[in-house]
Parts: structure tokens; C-alpha cells; sequence
């Protein structure tokens, strides 16, 4: 049996529209994706970092949260995200919002903050590590030449000069920060 076809012009959109509502039986793909779209709009970046895997069940939305702290933060203000996300959709798509600890999301975060302590921990900003002169390379392979075992002297030494060329790096960083384009004592990576 073939559909009858249709004189009248029909947009494109709305033929879309009409084929995912049809596979999606009960239409909640179409809208889920479309709350995905405005979230972090709706939301903001720091509400954003501490949420991830939203869900839209019928009309409640369930957003999984890294730690206990925000989801009871975020549920006070469950009713405003709500209207909110509904103003940014141009219709009630949600119903109610809650906020719910994931343990995947929480360890997410647990990550994140290691990494950005680390990074600080290491200066901060990333740097293209300033290469090291031939004489610094020397300087690298006779200190090394006293570790026993040919892969331990070189993955020694391969970190050792990736070391230096960070702080190479930095050095040279911070000195054209303060204006100066004077070589510093840390220019040379701390090498003698």
C-alpha cells in the first residue's frame, strides 16, 4: 500500500520532525535532545562542570550531579531551572528537575581537580618546552651515565630533559611577563 502523495508544499523541518516522532514512539528522544542542546546555555559553566547525563523521563528531568553539595544546591533551585529551560525551549517540555549523585560524574570531578592541582602544582598554564642547547644536552647524558641498565639511563635522562625544557619554558614565560627580555639565573633550567 503506497501513501497517497500530496499536491501542497511541505517543509523539510517538519517532515523531520513528523519521522522522528513516529520512531520515537512515546517522543521523548527528540525532546531530550533538544533540553541536551540548551543546558549548559540555560545553566552556565559552573552549574555545568558539576552536572553531566541528563535524562528526560515523560516530563521529569533527572541530572546526574558530582557530589551530595550540589544536588541539594541545584534542587533548591530545581523550579527555576525548570522554567528556565522551558522559556529556552519555547515550550513545557519539563515538568520537574532532580538532581541525582552519579558515581561516575563524582569521579569525573575527582579527576578534574587532581588534574588542575597538578597543573598548578606545575605552574599553571601549559607551555611549548623551549628546547635544550647541546651543551645542556651533554650536561644531561654525563649526569645519567652513572645509573646501571641502558632503559633506565634513557627513560632517566628523556625525563630529565623534558624537565628542563618545561622550566625552560616557564622561565623564558615569565621573564616576558615582567617586560624583561634579560636571560634569568632560571633561564638555563636551573643548570649549572
Amino acid at each position: 500500500m503506497c501513501a497517497e502523495r500530496s499536491s501542497r508544499p511541505v517543509r523539510v523541518g517538519d517532515l523531520l520532525r513528523d519521522l522522528i516522532a513516529r520512531s520515537d514512539a512515546r517522543g521523548t528522544g527528540l525532546a531530550q535532545a533538544r533540553v541536551e542542546e540548551v543546558w549548559d546555555g540555560v545553566v552556565g559553566p559552573d552549574v555545568s562542570r558539576h552536572t553531566a547525563g541528563l535524562v528526560l523521563r515523560g516530563e521529569e528531568l533527572v541530572v546526574h550531579v558530582d557530589s551530595h553539595a550540589w544536588a541539594a544546591e541545584l534542587s533548591l533551585m530545581g523550579e527555576h531551572l525548570r522554567e528556565r529551560l522551558n522559556s529556552a525551549l519555547g515550550e513545557s517540555l519539563v515538568g520537574s528537575v532532580r538532581f541525582t549523585v552519579s558515581a561516575a560524574v563524582e569521579e569525573r570531578a575527582r579527576r578534574r581537580r587532581v588534574d588542575r592541582a597538578i597543573r598548578r602544582g606545575y605552574g599553571g598554564e601549559r607551555v611549548t618546552p623551549e628546547p635544550l642547547t647541546k651543551e645542556e644536552r651533554e650536561w644531561v647524558e654525563r649526569s645519567a651515565e652513572a645509573i646501571p641498565g641502558d632503559a633506565l639511563r634513557e627513560a632517566a635522562m628523556r625525563a630529565t630533559m623534558r624537565d628542563l625544557e618545561w622550566k625552560k619554558a616557564q622561565a623564558k614565560r615569565k621573564s616576558a611577563e615582567r617586560g624583561s627580555e634579560r636571560p634569568t639565573d632560571t633561564d638555563s633550567g636551573g643548570l649549572p
